[in-house]
């Protein structure tokens, strides 16, 4: 069956029939301690699948009424100046829950009933783990990339790289989304540069199901944005600073009715990011030392950032929900570059050196617009939603590259270009149907348009006249259009066993065109993506999941682009667009237990990914000039990324929480896994300059990627509540080393501070974070060639301190909210996943 055809019978399943089901009353009364009535007291009745499905309050004369399905629920009780009460309700017909009696102490006794307490920040499940980013001191003031460092099972390297369990193939989404506030081609650059105030949480999925697209085979982290859900008009407002230097402000705020709710955030940042790195090449070609060549790097990325998101939801009625919403974000921003590169003899003597300086403007500007629909049927669960993203994105870089010798004088002075544009549109339409009790059937399809466009250029100013570099020139139209459409079905058998099965098709259609070259490169293929889920609940305090799924990477961004870079041009690198898609299959085995105090959540994991994408690298010389002017070969490194190799990946990842005391609260989350990689890529290169013969030769170049070792990872924060409102988090960082056939990768222990103090009657709070105390978070490699080796340190930012000042306002209590499912994400951003 064509996709097409599959499309339409998709959709003619989506408009399926209604079910009713009778609506039932809950009633009761809310007194005070001397019995008299509280009125306007916050009622509202909660479902762990759905979120908030009733809200009320008390009259006058303290009574309530609150309606619902038959079901399970929470009703939380909120009187204002009063702790708050919360009550297990099994619904099965009208209820008259009497009278609750609410006191002003820190303890509330009813039949039940418990006072709800501090918000957790990190909630483990068994889909997915999800980070309350916004409620992380050590987030405040920070950029996302920063604050992605203290969420369980993510690292961010010395360079801003994030990786999942130790694989960097992360997809990223916004609101359940792509999204051009991720950038063109640089993912990690755009983090740094989103305000963490923005963010409401972060959701990971290690093992995603059928509904999601099959893209990261290290699984997908959700950015969920703020949008605002408290009643009347509430908002937020920080101020902070610090060094390097940085500052900004950032504004939340929202107005929500019954009826509709809009909500907006806008802000500006500063930051002078300073980072540095150093490498040492050192030459045997024979076995003996030839020479050495040590170069030294000093970065600062300036950068102004301003960001802006009007949004807002409209009930329609109690079945129907409209969604809007609209970001923009706009960065100008400096890259200043110091490379000072020194050659000695085989006993350290200087022989020559060269200074190397480039100063880059860079201007971004990023665009997207949402749409969302959805509507419930009668029957709880039954819903049909629709969503479309249209994210714009263009990037503009400038520089200056100037080169100087040994004596100061200039020798070389270079001009660089480059212009990226991207047009990304995303379309979903997706139904759910319970079946029968428990049982659950989903059908969905998905339409992704991507056109990126890159322009670039490298030319030698000498004289006043411009010559272009050859290799330098671009000009390259990237189109990756992908259709996809997945089914899934879940049931219970008995009360403890649950399954979920599901499939996806994805078909991809990409067209690569080569202006200069003439070349273009087309790939179609279609790919099925089968997923399982299976749980096991023991008791309620102990579950136990299996689950696979069939994952895949395509090539984006810069390792598609044919053309190289110009910042250190003994060290180039340069895209590959024939690169192909590799695939991973993942098994999960999950466990969750509470013992008392303390809740475990051990994962074992194994994921095996074939025709894996891995950075070649092979030597070359080129011609120069020495310290006196003499004729010498200067070696250079030359990286591209190729499809070589498989890899098997095992391991454990453990969250554990711990609360010894009151005022006391741990979080453990160690990751340790093993890999063994296989792998010889070989490749026949006529540009050989051969430095003894000084004749263009051939030469075939080869790298071995095979290797098997054992790394770790490792997260240990400590939060303190002391008196007088202070709290403090101390948080360990561990990056354990890891080794292949030509490379050795170092292991880093690095450590964050924060001090936070609530003021005003907690209106108000100022944070000091100390990210990276001891100034030790770095990256640390050696590259192993045949007669040669490569060592490379690279930290992109020095330690920091900043000063963050949030002060909050709002008309009601934090508890009266609507969490309909709102259609925030196509899959996530909002809405809670369950089986």
């Amino acid at each position: 069956m064509r996709l097409r055809n599959l499309f339409a019978l998709v959709f003619i399943c989506i408009c399926a029939g209604l079910n009713a089901q009778d609506i039932l009353k809950i009633k009761g009364k809310v007194l005070s301690s001397d019995n008299k009535p509280v009125e306007y007291t916050t009622i509202t009745l909660e479902s762990t699948e759905e979120g908030v499905v009733a809200e009320g309050a008390t009259d006058a004369k303290g009574d309530f009424v609150v309606e619902a399905k038959a079901g399970d629920y929470i009703l939380v009780i909120e009187p204002m100046g009063y702790d708050v009460i919360e009550k297990q309700v099994n619904l099965t017909t009208a209820l008259d829950l009497g009278t609750f009696t609410v006191k002003g102490s820190q303890t509330v006794s009813l039949d039940a009933a418990v006072v709800t307490a501090e918000k957790p920040i990190y909630k483990v499940e068994l889909d997915k783990k999800v980070y309350d980013m916004a409620n992380d001191p050590m987030s405040q003031g920070q950029s996302l990339s920063d604050a992605l460092a203290n969420v369980p099972s993510v690292q961010v390297d010395a360079e801003g790289n994030v990786s999942l369990r130790g694989n960097d193939n992360v997809k990223f989404l916004i609101d359940g989304k792509p999204s051009g506030m991720l950038g063109v081609s640089d993912v990690a650059e755009a983090l740094k540069n989103i305000p963490a105030e923005n963010v409401e949480r972060i959701e990971l999925v290690t093992n995603p199901s059928a509904r999601y697209e099959a893209s990261g085979s290290a699984g997908i982290i959700n950015i969920v944005l703020k949008k605002g859900t408290n009643t009347g008009f509430n908002g937020s407002v920080t101020l902070n600073g610090g060094i390097p230097d940085m500052a900004g402000v950032n504004v939340n705020l929202n107005y929500k009715t019954k009826k509709y709710n809009v909500y907006t955030n806008f802000g500006y940042r500063y930051a002078n990011r300073e980072g540095e790195g150093s490498a040492l090449a050192t030459n045997y070609p024979k076995g003996i030392i030839t020479d050495y060549r040590q170069t030294d790097t000093d970065r600062e990325r300036i950068r102004r950032n301003y960001n802006v998101r009007v949004g807002g939801e409209y009930y329609l009625d109690d079945k129907n929900t409209l969604g809007l919403s609209a970001g923009y974000r706009y960065n100008n921003g400096d890259n200043i570059s110091t490379v000072n590169y020194s050659y000695f003899d085989p006993i350290w003597t200087l022989t020559n050196r060269t200074l190397r300086l480039e100063n880059e403007s860079e201007i971004e500007n990023n665009f997207d617009v949402d749409f969302n629909y959805k509507h419930e049927f009668d029957k709880k669960g039954h819903e049909l939603s629709f969503t479309g993203r249209y994210s714009y994105g263009k990037e503009d870089e400038n520089g200056i590259i100037n080169q100087f010798d040994i004596t100061n004088n200039p020798t070389n002075r270079e001009s660089t270009f480059s212009l990226e544009k991207q047009n990304t549109a995303v379309f979903t339409a997706d139904y759910v149907r319970p079946v029968g009790e428990k049982g659950k059937f989903e059908l969905g399809v998905r339409a992704d348009f991507n056109d990126t466009k890159t322009t670039s250029a490298n030319d030698i100013i000498q004289n006043g006249i411009i010559t272009p570099k050859p290799g330098f020139l671009a000009d390259i139209d990237n189109q990756q259009n992908v259709f996809a459409a997945y089914t899934q079905f879940g049931n219970s058998i008995g009360e403890k066993f649950q399954y979920f099965a599901g499939l996806r098709v994805e078909s991809s259609d990409i067209e690569i065109k080569n202006h200069i070259t003439k070349e273009n490169i087309s790939k179609k293929y279609t790919d099925l993506f089968p997923t399982l889920t299976l749980n096991y609940k023991f008791t309620d305090k102990k579950e136990m999941q299996l689950s696979y799924s069939r994952r895949i990477q395509r090539p984006m961004g810069f390792m598609l682009m044919p053309f190289f870079s110009a910042t250190d041009d003994r060290n180039v690198r340069y895209g590959n667009p024939d690169l192909n898609p590799t695939y991973t299959n993942s098994l999960e085995l999950s466990y969750i237990t509470s013992i008392g105090k303390l809740m475990v959540t051990p994962s074992l994991f194994y994921q095996r990914t074939t025709d894996m994408i891995n950075q070649f690298q092979r030597i070359n010389y080129r011609e120069a000039k020495d310290k006196d002017g003499n004729d010498i070969f200067e070696q250079i490194y030359i990286s591209r990324p190729v499809n070589e190799g498989n890899e098997d990946r095992y391991g454990l990842d453990l969250t554990a929480t711990y609360r010894p005391f009151k005022w006391w609260n741990l979080m453990l989350n160690v990751n340790l896994f093993g890999y063994k990689r296989t792998g010889y890529y070989t490749e026949i290169n006529h540009d050989y300059l051969n430095p003894e013969t000084g004749n263009i030769e051939t030469k075939v170049d080869g790298q071995d990627f095979s290797g098997d070792g054992f790394s770790s990872r490792g997260r240990l924060s400590s939060n303190f509540t002391l008196p007088a409102d202070f709290k403090i988090q101390v948080a360990g960082n561990y990056m354990g080393s890891m080794k292949t056939a030509q490379q050795k990768i170092e292991d880093n222990l690095s450590m964050d501070f924060s001090l936070s103090k609530d003021l005003f009657k907690k209106q108000a709070s100022l944070t000091l974070n100390v990210r990276d105390v001891f100034n030790s978070r770095k990256r640390e490699m050696t590259t192993y060639y045949e007669g040669s080796e490569n060592y490379n340190s690279m930290r992109w930012m020095k330690r920091s301190i900043n000063l963050s000042f949030t002060y909050r306002f709002k008309k009601t209590n934090e508890r009266e909210k609507n969490n309909r499912q709102r259609p925030d994400g196509e899959e996530m951003g909002g809405e809670e996943m369950s089986m």
